[in-house]
């Protein structure tokens, strides 16, 4: 196989990667779907990637790496492409000792400081050192001060889903973890409601000293199954974006709403700069006592004129132009 991609967890990496799965040149391996026997798959996740090497003697992680590396890697591979949850001193150092001449690739959809304080092993300056090239989504902030390769994080448009089905259910749709945003989230809704909206606001893991009683969010302490995420955005006329503190960039909500054309209201400034920003469709709000409800209300047709620009395929295109 010319092209191996190491990814997270099915649920999330499938609904971005499914692209590549269907792609003659490439494999995409999934932590959680390493075995077909679910203990034995269990015991994978956990084991081989970080904490394997505190568990498991050098011959066994050794044995562990071919079993999951030999149907895939050969004197053809060109390179593998590894998101962060994979990352590990071991792996690599297997990799490098085993298959010398494949390119390693970095794929950072996260931030530089989230991994580092996730992964102990993780050391920005050491995988600059160690992988042949670094992609991270933040070109604000990660890229410039790091010095990495930006692309965005490439999604696939789902064809999970009877797209021509779906019906406008909602005025507007929030679906995301409440982090240190939970008082804005909450403000937004209520200001939403206040103006005769019908919103769709899901919210995970918010304890129950800090919900709003007798309101019409969902809370939870699990996330939605990626493509019921999907389903709920594409039933809403608006998606509302509301990003955390840290957040430097666009998100995949936002590609969510330019591959499937939706209206999009976000805090984040720097998406007037896109080349999908169109004011018609895309509203950008600071304070959220000032929202503007008549263009959430507002049914039109929206078109971004999208044309696979963001498909997990231009990872491909980015390592042949750079290495």
């Amino acid at each position: 196989m010319k092209y191996v991609f190491l990814d997270d967890h099915y649920d999330q990496g499938h609904f971005l990667m499914s692209d590549l799965e269907n792609h003659q040149d490439c494999k995409v391996i999934y932590k959680d779907r390493l075995h077909q026997n679910a203990i034995i798959n269990a015991f994978c996740c956990s084991h081989i990637i970080r904490k394997i090497k505190k568990r498991l003697r050098m011959p066994f992680r050794e044995r562990a790496y071919h079993a999951i590396l030999h149907r895939y890697c050969d004197a053809d591979t060109q390179a593998i492409f590894m998101t962060t949850g994979w990352y590990c001193d071991m792996l690599i150092g297997y990799i490098r000792m085993k298959y010398p001449h494949i390119r390693l690739v970095m794929l950072i959809r996260d931030t530089v400081k989230d991994n580092t304080d996730r992964n102990e092993e993780f050391e920005i300056e050491k995988i600059k050192r160690l992988f042949d090239l670094v992609i991270s989504y933040d070109n604000v902030h990660d890229v410039p001060v790091y010095g990495l390769t930006y692309a965005p994080v490439y999604m696939s448009k789902t064809d999970s889903l009877d797209l021509s089905s779906l019906t406008c259910k909602y005025d507007i749709t929030f679906i995301g973890a409440a982090k240190d945003r939970l008082d804005l989230i909450h403000r937004i809704y209520q200001n939403c409601m206040a103006h005769g909206l019908k919103a769709f606001f899901y919210i995970f893991r918010v304890k129950r000293s800090k919900r709003l009683s007798h309101s019409g969010i969902i809370y939870s302490r699990r996330y939605l199954k990626r493509l019921m995420f999907l389903k709920m955005e594409l039933e809403a006329n608006c998606i509302m974006e509301i990003l955390k503190g840290d957040a430097h960039s666009n998100t995949t909500r936002f590609w969510e709403a330019v591959i499937y054309n939706k209206k999009f209201y976000t805090n984040w400034k720097g998406i007037v700069d896109s080349p999908y920003y169109n004011p018609k469709y895309i509203k950008v709000f600071d304070n959220p006592d000032d929202l503007d409800y008549d263009f959430i209300r507002e049914r039109i047709d929206v078109d971004y004129n999208y044309q696979g620009e963001l498909s997990p395929l231009k990872y491909i295109d980015l390592f042949k132009q750079l290495l």
